[in-house]
């Protein structure tokens, strides 16, 4: 890598030393002003003077070792550490700047580098990110592309359009392509955006997510079909929600859960046909193998018994 000889990196390390030095001698000066609150914030002040100079050592050192900006030394850092989980005590550390945050941003949405945080995914501490692959993917570009214009959805008469239907137009967009939450919540605008795209699937759209699909991370969605399902679907789908919470989301046979790699039905313990009804009781929430054991007397593949009627009949009167 190129220096850039006019900034000496070892006269900037020098000068964080000094700024160390400081800083842990005015912390140390600090003995008895926490029974002074004054004494205290003229502390504090000097403190964070000695914290600023630390990190613009930090931009100076990066600098004079030919990293030009703060988002190169994040990509740097990240690129050496493919497929770890990184706090982001560390990405402050090595961009030398106080906006690192945005830096990492801009990374995945204006350059399309798959950078994974607690934003994106429900398994990831909140500070951690983790660069899943040594190179850019255009496809993660064009995605943040179409989320950018959902964003500003307009209703005919000019007005903003809600957040469902910002949400569904998204998913429509980059059908039958995921969508991660941090994206979800950016086209949406509000808090209550998973909450919507349940409302959205019980009104008919088949949504997808790790319950359905355990190669989806957590927290993804997509729209698989424009298709919508049947009417007589609809209410079965608020039922299979219930289920699924009341269950933990977790098979009720082997104890899996999505993250495990399964994927999750509803089934029937006692049979449809030998008299079982649709009640809270007779429903429990099985991995796609175990549910497939349960079945086995029965042939075929089992499916999701309240996403799909026509496989126990009186799911037509739902």
């Amino acid at each position: 890598m190129a220096v850039n000889f006019e900034t000496d990196p070892t006269e900037a390390l020098t000068g964080m030393q000094r700024a160390a030095a400081r800083y842990l001698a005015t912390l140390l000066d600090a003995e008895g002003v926490t029974s002074d609150r004054d004494a205290w914030l003229e502390t504090a002040a000097e403190l964070g003077h000695w914290a600023a100079e630390l990190r613009d050592g930090l931009a100076d050192v990066n600098r004079g070792l030919g990293i030009a900006s703060g988002r190169e030394a994040i990509l740097l850092y990240l690129r050496r550490h493919v497929g770890s989980s990184v706090p982001a005590a560390a990405l402050s550390g090595v961009s030398g700047i106080a906006e690192w945050a945005r830096r990492v941003r801009e990374l995945r949405v204006e350059f399309g580098w798959p950078i994974e945080s607690g934003t994106t995914r429900d398994d990831l501490p909140y500070d951690h990110y983790r660069l899943t692959a040594d190179e850019p993917d255009t496809d993660l570009a064009d995605r943040w592309r179409v989320a950018k214009s959902a964003r500003n959805l307009k209703k005919p008469g000019g007005s903003d359009a809600s957040g469902r239907a910002r949400l569904l137009h998204y998913l429509k967009e980059i059908s039958p392509r995921p969508a991660d939450k941090e994206q979800l919540a950016y086209v949406a605008k509000i808090q209550e955006w998973p909450r919507r795209l349940r409302e959205l699937e019980e009104e008919g759209w088949q949504i997808v997510s790790n319950v359905d699909d355990p190669s989806l991370p957590p927290g993804s969605y997509r729209l698989p079909t424009l298709e919508m399902r049947p009417p007589r679907v609809r209410e079965a789908i608020k039922l299979r929600y219930k289920i699924l919470d009341r269950d933990n989301r977790t098979c009720q046979d082997c104890g899996r859960t999505p993250a495990q790699g399964v994927s999750l039905q509803i089934h029937h313990v006692l049979p449809v046909h030998k008299g079982g009804r649709n009640d809270e009781e007779n429903l429990i929430t099985l991995c796609i193998q175990c549910h497939g054991g349960r079945h086995a007397l029965m042939g075929g593949t089992p499916k999701d018994e309240l996403l799909n009627p026509e496989y126990e009949a009186d799911l037509r009167d739902v």
